[in-house]
């Protein structure tokens, strides 16, 4: 995910929007920017993030945990978050993260009034709930490997049950257009994303690597083995753009 201006963060800086709709349930936000898309396939791309908030994973490593261990944020209606977007209408790229954005209530009508704005819709999401409703130009899928369970005991049994891999088939099935972005730390990971890969027979050239941490020293350390393993294995690399340019903050 990616760095740049955070603005209005909270609803009362935003004008209500003839796209409410009164019937429609609230989406939790944590915050909306304008950026430079910071990972995968559209990495440099300039874009809108709409950040929601609420996970139904705790990965111990989660570089978001206000989005997913400790959910904060505002409650919006869709027009209000589309009217917060169009400060920057010309900016092509609009990208709904998370946390999970695939939990939020409405998210289809979130994607339609984006993409009816004219702007190329993304959602990013771990890969473990699907629906048929929500048609988004572009799903980023990352599905947690075994490093990601937390320690605690109670945030165990949560990210154990909920870390599902089987909606990838459907994911796969249903999209005309995607990437699987596998954070690794190391040549451990490799034989569980080949298992993966041949059980919900995930798309080999859309397979993004990606090395796991928040610091530099990290992700180059961790940078040259995820590449080594993607030019030995045929992969694609990704970086983390924004962390690398601007650090580990929010609004990236």
């Amino acid at each position: 995910m990616s760095r740049g201006l955070l603005l209005c963060p909270g609803a009362a800086c935003v004008n209500a929007s003839p796209l409410s709709n009164p019937t429609s349930i609230p989406v939790l936000i944590y915050e909306v920017f304008q950026t430079l898309q910071g990972e995968g396939k559209y990495a440099g791309h300039p874009c809108i993030f709409v950040r929601t908030s609420g996970c139904n994973l705790r990965c111990t490593w989660c570089d978001t945990p206000h989005t997913s261990w400790r959910p904060q944020g505002t409650q919006r209606s869709v027009g209000e978050i589309v009217a917060q977007t169009q400060q920057w209408q010309d900016v092509e790229h609009a990208v709904i993260s998370g946390g999970e954005p695939m939990l939020q209530p409405d998210l289809d009508e979130l994607v339609d009034a984006l993409r009816d704005r004219g702007h190329f819709v993304t959602i990013e999401s771990a890969g473990t709930l699907f629906s048929e409703s929500v048609r988004p130009d572009f799903f980023s899928l990352s599905p947690k490997l075994a490093h990601a369970r937390p320690d605690e005991e109670s945030a165990q049994r949560l990210h154990e049950r909920n870390n599902d891999y089987a909606p990838l088939h459907q994911f796969v099935a249903a999209s005309s257009d995607l990437q699987v972005k596998f954070v690794v730390q190391g040549e451990q990971d490799l034989l569980q994303i080949e298992q993966l890969i041949e059980q919900y027979q995930l798309p080999r050239e859309e397979i993004y690597l990606m090395p796991e941490g928040i610091d530099d020293e990290t992700l180059h350390e961790r940078g040259l083995i995820v590449a080594e393993i993607c030019r030995r294995e045929g992969f694609s690399f990704t970086g983390r753009m924004h962390i690398e340019l601007w650090g580990h903050r929010r609004g990236t």
